[in-house]
């Protein structure tokens, strides 16, 4: 029995943490702050790497396991790709990137495509397999949004005329 109490106050005791432990010491940002650190730099980046054929949706994500705060902004872009020789157009947007400020960021967990990040902002991007024609690449902010998103509707909204 003491083992089970013992449990149970463990498992209840690592529970999620309190948003300011999640936060650390970092100012939360407002829907719209979050929102404009990933659409300015996704616009930046249509712009540097003078994407074509660009199509863009923006969503607050969780940056739990569930669907609780923080949120963090994200835009799921895809941009047009040549049809002959595609990883190299991948590679020059990552170039024109870094061109701009961005770095290599640690692919932790990702098992193909580039990752770039710059100030607080990371991209990732690959060709995307289920149409070749097009890159996906996924911009996502920091993790500082305390609202709560968990019933937004449309959870995604589509902010294609915002990059243009």
């Amino acid at each position: 029995m003491s083992l089970a109490l013992g449990i149970g106050l463990v498992v209840i005791n690592s529970s999620r943490s309190s948003e300011s432990d999640t936060l650390g010491d970092a100012a939360p940002m407002s829907d719209a702050q979050a929102a404009n650190q990933v659409v300015g730099s996704a616009r930046d980046i249509v712009d540097a790497a003078r994407l074509q054929n660009v199509s863009a949706s923006f969503a607050f994500l969780s940056c739990t396991s569930l669907h609780d705060p923080p949120y963090q902004g994200a835009v799921y872009l895809n941009f047009g790709l040549p049809e002959t020789n595609p990883v190299k157009r991948i590679r020059d947007v990552a170039a024109a990137m870094e061109a701009h400020g961005w770095q290599q960021a640690p692919a932790i967990g990702e098992h193909f495509g580039l990752k770039l990040t710059k100030d607080g902002v990371t991209s990732t991007f690959h060709e995307n397999p289920d149409d070749a024609r097009f890159a996906a690449m996924r911009i996502y902010g920091e993790c500082r949004n305390t609202s709560d998103h968990r019933n937004d509707n449309p959870a995604f909204s589509d902010i294609t005329h915002r990059l243009r």
